[in-house]
Protein backbone atom coordinates (compact mmCIF):
# COMPACT_ATOMS: atom_id res chain seq x y z
CA UNK A 1 0.00 0.00 0.00
CA UNK A 2 2.58 2.56 -1.13
CA UNK A 3 1.74 6.27 -1.31
CA UNK A 4 2.33 6.41 -5.06
CA UNK A 5 -0.11 3.57 -5.85
CA UNK A 6 -2.82 4.61 -3.42
CA UNK A 7 -5.95 6.38 -4.66
CA UNK A 8 -8.84 7.71 -2.63
CA UNK A 9 -12.38 8.09 -3.96
CA UNK A 10 -13.84 11.61 -4.07
CA UNK A 11 -15.76 11.04 -0.82
CA UNK A 12 -12.62 9.66 0.81
CA UNK A 13 -10.56 12.64 -0.45
CA UNK A 14 -13.06 15.06 1.10
CA UNK A 15 -12.99 13.18 4.43
CA UNK A 16 -9.18 12.95 4.31
CA UNK A 17 -8.87 16.71 3.76
CA UNK A 18 -11.19 17.35 6.73
CA UNK A 19 -9.17 14.92 8.86
CA UNK A 20 -5.87 16.49 7.87
CA UNK A 21 -7.22 19.96 8.58
CA UNK A 22 -8.59 18.90 11.97
CA UNK A 23 -5.26 17.34 12.94
CA UNK A 24 -2.97 20.04 11.56
CA UNK A 25 -4.85 23.28 12.02
CA UNK A 26 -7.59 22.83 14.59
CA UNK A 27 -7.01 24.41 17.96
CA UNK A 28 -9.35 21.93 19.61
CA UNK A 29 -7.82 18.66 18.43
CA UNK A 30 -8.73 15.87 20.87
CA UNK A 31 -10.97 13.12 19.51
CA UNK A 32 -11.84 12.97 15.83
CA UNK A 33 -14.40 10.40 14.70
CA UNK A 34 -14.43 9.08 11.14
CA UNK A 35 -18.03 7.87 10.87
CA UNK A 36 -19.46 5.72 8.10
CA UNK A 37 -20.98 2.42 7.18
CA UNK A 38 -18.86 -0.72 6.90
CA UNK A 39 -16.59 -0.66 3.82
CA UNK A 40 -17.01 3.12 3.43
CA UNK A 41 -13.26 3.74 3.70
CA UNK A 42 -12.66 4.78 7.32
CA UNK A 43 -9.69 2.44 7.74
CA UNK A 44 -8.31 3.40 4.34
CA UNK A 45 -8.41 7.11 5.20
CA UNK A 46 -6.87 6.58 8.64
CA UNK A 47 -4.04 4.42 7.31
CA UNK A 48 -3.43 6.79 4.39
CA UNK A 49 -3.17 9.66 6.88
CA UNK A 50 -0.68 7.67 8.97
CA UNK A 51 1.38 6.72 5.89
CA UNK A 52 1.69 10.38 4.95
CA UNK A 53 2.83 11.40 8.44
CA UNK A 54 4.77 8.50 9.96
CA UNK A 55 7.28 5.83 8.99
CA UNK A 56 5.85 3.07 11.18
CA UNK A 57 2.05 3.22 11.10
CA UNK A 58 1.70 0.13 13.32
CA UNK A 59 2.94 2.21 16.24
CA UNK A 60 -0.12 4.48 15.90
CA UNK A 61 -2.85 2.09 14.70
CA UNK A 62 -4.87 -0.27 16.93
CA UNK A 63 -7.56 -2.72 15.84
CA UNK A 64 -9.85 -2.61 18.89
CA UNK A 65 -11.68 -5.84 18.09
CA UNK A 66 -8.41 -7.80 18.08
CA UNK A 67 -7.03 -6.03 21.14
CA UNK A 68 -10.18 -6.61 23.21
CA UNK A 69 -10.69 -10.21 22.09
CA UNK A 70 -7.08 -10.92 23.07
CA UNK A 71 -7.60 -9.27 26.47
CA UNK A 72 -10.84 -11.19 27.11
CA UNK A 73 -9.04 -14.40 26.23
CA UNK A 74 -6.20 -13.57 28.68
CA UNK A 75 -8.78 -12.88 31.38
CA UNK A 76 -10.24 -16.35 30.73
CA UNK A 77 -13.59 -14.99 29.59
CA UNK A 78 -15.33 -17.74 27.65
CA UNK A 79 -16.18 -15.93 24.43
CA UNK A 80 -19.20 -18.16 23.84
CA UNK A 81 -20.87 -16.83 27.01
CA UNK A 82 -19.47 -13.29 27.14
CA UNK A 83 -22.88 -11.79 26.34
CA UNK A 84 -24.27 -13.48 29.48
CA UNK A 85 -21.65 -11.90 31.69
CA UNK A 86 -21.95 -8.39 30.26
CA UNK A 87 -20.88 -6.48 33.37
CA UNK A 88 -17.61 -8.39 33.70
CA UNK A 89 -16.89 -8.21 29.97
CA UNK A 90 -17.64 -4.46 29.90
CA UNK A 91 -15.32 -3.86 32.85
CA UNK A 92 -12.47 -5.86 31.29
CA UNK A 93 -12.88 -3.93 28.03
CA UNK A 94 -12.95 -0.56 29.80
CA UNK A 95 -9.79 -1.37 31.76
CA UNK A 96 -8.01 -2.61 28.60
CA UNK A 97 -8.92 0.56 26.69
CA UNK A 98 -7.86 2.81 29.56
CA UNK A 99 -4.52 0.99 29.95
CA UNK A 100 -3.87 1.24 26.21
CA UNK A 101 -4.62 4.96 26.15
CA UNK A 102 -2.51 5.75 29.20
CA UNK A 103 0.50 3.82 27.90
CA UNK A 104 0.24 5.09 24.31
CA UNK A 105 -0.23 8.77 25.12
CA UNK A 106 2.76 8.78 27.49
CA UNK A 107 4.98 8.25 24.44
CA UNK A 108 2.97 9.48 21.43
CA UNK A 109 0.64 12.31 20.52
CA UNK A 110 -1.52 10.46 17.96
CA UNK A 111 -3.50 7.22 18.01
CA UNK A 112 -5.96 5.61 15.59
CA UNK A 113 -8.52 3.24 17.09
CA UNK A 114 -10.28 1.16 14.44
CA UNK A 115 -12.73 -1.77 14.35
CA UNK A 116 -14.63 -0.84 17.50
CA UNK A 117 -17.88 -2.70 16.86
CA UNK A 118 -17.10 -5.26 19.59
CA UNK A 119 -17.93 -2.60 22.21
CA UNK A 120 -21.41 -1.77 20.87
CA UNK A 121 -23.39 -4.53 22.67
CA UNK A 122 -21.84 -3.43 25.97
CA UNK A 123 -22.85 0.24 25.72
CA UNK A 124 -19.21 1.16 26.15
CA UNK A 125 -18.40 4.59 24.78
CA UNK A 126 -14.65 5.19 24.51
CA UNK A 127 -14.92 8.95 23.86
CA UNK A 128 -15.01 9.98 27.55
CA UNK A 129 -12.03 7.71 28.25
CA UNK A 130 -10.14 9.10 25.26
CA UNK A 131 -10.91 12.69 26.27
CA UNK A 132 -8.92 12.27 29.49
CA UNK A 133 -5.78 11.64 27.44
CA UNK A 134 -6.21 13.88 24.40
CA UNK A 135 -5.12 17.18 25.81
CA UNK A 136 -2.14 19.35 25.10
CA UNK A 137 -2.44 18.79 21.36
CA UNK A 138 -2.85 15.01 21.48
CA UNK A 139 -5.20 13.42 18.96
CA UNK A 140 -7.15 10.18 18.82
CA UNK A 141 -8.82 9.25 15.53
CA UNK A 142 -11.69 6.87 16.19
CA UNK A 143 -13.10 4.93 13.21
CA UNK A 144 -16.80 4.51 14.00
CA UNK A 145 -18.98 2.12 12.01
CA UNK A 146 -22.53 3.38 11.94
CA UNK A 147 -25.60 2.08 10.14
CA UNK A 148 -29.09 0.79 11.02
CA UNK A 149 -27.60 -2.02 13.13
CA UNK A 150 -24.78 -0.07 14.78
CA UNK A 151 -25.69 3.31 16.23
CA UNK A 152 -23.02 5.15 18.17
CA UNK A 153 -23.99 7.46 21.03
CA UNK A 154 -21.99 10.64 20.56
CA UNK A 155 -23.77 12.40 23.44
CA UNK A 156 -21.28 11.03 25.98
CA UNK A 157 -18.35 13.08 24.85
CA UNK A 158 -17.06 15.98 22.86
CA UNK A 159 -15.48 15.12 19.54
CA UNK A 160 -15.16 16.30 15.98
CA UNK A 161 -17.19 14.17 13.60
CA UNK A 162 -16.26 13.55 9.96
CA UNK A 163 -18.95 11.57 8.11
CA UNK A 164 -18.29 9.52 4.99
Amino acid sequence: MGNDKFELSEIQKRAYNLLESACEYSLRRGTICLVGDFQSGKTTIAKYFLMKKYDNIDKYYINMNLLLLERLSKESVDLSIQSKIKAKTRLIMAVAIDELLEKHFKEHSLLVLDSIEIIYPYNLNPIPMISRYTNDGKICILCVPENEKYIFDFSWGNCEIIRL
